[in-house]
């Protein structure tokens, strides 16, 4: 009965692990998402500065 429990606190153990690096990764993908973004937006902003308005 007590290698069952061991069992089971190992297979608690393995998951918490799993899902602090699910968290890790989800926070991770934000960020890179954020900084996609940000440079996106730079760049747009960049590119519009550079636009010149021509009427004939």
């Amino acid at each position: 009965m007590s290698s069952l429990g061991a069992l089971s606190n190992y297979a608690l153990s393995m998951q918490q692990m799993q899902m602090s690096l699910i968290k890790t990764n989800i926070e991770m993908q934000q960020q890179v998402t954020e900084l996609l973004t940000e440079a996106s937006e730079q760049m747009a902003a960049a590119t519009s500065d550079h636009l010149l308005d021509i009427s004939i």
